[in-house]
């Protein structure tokens, strides 16, 4: 498998693909953080700066598949570049006007979120269309899973040290340089300039594609398992006195990720991508039950990334899946709502969670968090089934 790593690297839009994609990344995961510190510091309310935040990530969530349906009809380049100026444009206004007015602040950020280009879904597509040989596109998205983790990673550390540095605009002002970047980088050395006709015949939304209403909604949950592990973690750490160790564990699980899906990328599977999510989702339950039932400090670490490993095996199977579900034509628009959807997830899973913790303790989020994988495995488990009922 390694050949097939080197082979993707040696491609002559990998670099392109790879460094423009990572930096476009990168304001995503910055965007969320920075807003929290510009509105918690400028107007001193958390609860706004939390409502600005949603009102960001559910507007990109219902908009986002829908700007991808556009690239694939009109092509990546002139879609791109628009939103990309848009999105600019949006976060100047938070920056500007949305700081001292409630109203604008919220719509600009819902601006901002429907406009944010995602990234990982034009990337993807470009792989997709571009690798014929299935053990190449299976390490071309075995690295953008990777990319997607670093970008977790780094991003909020970035965020946080720009606004110690140089105050709670910069971590904004610093995502829109990086998204700029991108943007024009990865649209101006896009070789998809002019789109996909939609074939006659073929009409409808993608969630009349069978076996892609289970897919999308296996990821939901897998959302609210992303956006509750945060705040479960955290409230664990803080209730134990060991709010400064939160944040390493925090850590723990994109790091292990990553690891884990560099190395997910060498192996040549003979079972079909839709097991193999189910089977990562099993390992991530795995992990998680063993935080429901010892509740212990000397060995959440270890619980931490046996659930944290998973992660991205199963980001990648569930994009491996998807391709093979939706039409080439298509694929801007499935890996938009592949996206979405996980952004939707992790909006419930925050919310919910927030209040779980407050009313029961930070270690009984963790059983929120194993219920919604367990939901995420039994979902992944009857569209298997669903498939060889009509097989």
């Amino acid at each position: 498998m390694l050949t097939a790593y080197k082979n993707v690297v040696k491609k002559d839009h990998s670099l392109s693909t790879f460094g423009f994609g990572i930096l476009g990344r990168l304001p995503l995961a910055m965007n969320s953080v920075g807003l929290v510190f510009l509105i918690s510091s400028i107007r001193n309310s958390f609860a706004l700066a939390g409502l600005a935040s949603a009102c960001y990530t559910l507007a990109g969530a219902f908009v986002g598949p829908r700007i991808g349906k556009l690239a694939d009809l009109k092509g990546t380049r002139k879609v791109l570049i628009p939103i990309t100026v848009l999105n600019a444009i949006a976060i100047t206004a938070i920056l500007t006007v949305g700081v001292h007015y409630t109203p604008a602040l919220l719509l600009s950020a819902a601006l901002a979120g429907a406009t944010f280009p995602n990234f990982g879904s034009y990337t993807r597509t470009r792989w997709s269309r571009s690798l014929t040989d299935d053990r190449e596109l299976g390490a071309a998205l075995s690295l953008e899973s990777v990319l997607d983790e670093t970008a977790f990673v780094v991003g909020p550390a970035l965020a946080g040290f720009l606004f110690a540095w140089h105050g709670s605009r910069s971590p904004l002002i610093g995502a829109m340089i990086f998204l700029l970047i991108a943007g024009f980088g990865l649209s101006l050395t896009s070789t998809d300039h002019e789109g996909h006709v939609q074939p006659e015949g073929k009409h409808g939304g993608l969630l009349k594609i069978p076996y892609v209403k289970p897919l999308l909604a296996t990821l939901v949950c897998i959302g609210i398992t992303f956006g509750a592990q945060y705040v479960v973690i955290l409230a664990v750490a803080r209730e134990g006195g060991r709010a400064a160790e939160g944040g390493l564990w925090v850590g723990l699980n994109p790091i292990g990720s990553t690891v884990a899906g560099f190395a997910f990328g060498f192996i040549h599977w003979k079972i079909s991508s839709a097991k193999r999510l189910t089977a990562s989702l099993l390992v991530m339950a795995l992990g998680t039950s063993g935080l429901v039932v010892f509740h212990s400090y000397h060995t959440i670490v270890l619980w931490l990334i046996i659930a944290g490993v998973a992660i991205a095996p199963a980001l990648i199977s569930a994009n491996h899946r998807l391709k093979e579900l939706v039409p080439i034509h298509r694929l801007n628009e499935a890996f938009s709502l592949l996206g979405a959807s996980i952004s939707m997830g992790i909006t419930i899973g925050a919310s919910l969670s927030g209040v779980l913790v407050s009313h029961f303790g930070g270690w009984h989020g963790f059983d929120f968090m194993l219920g919604a994988t367990v939901l995420a495995c039994l979902v992944s488990i009857i569209g298997i089934r669903g498939e060889k009922v009509e097989n």
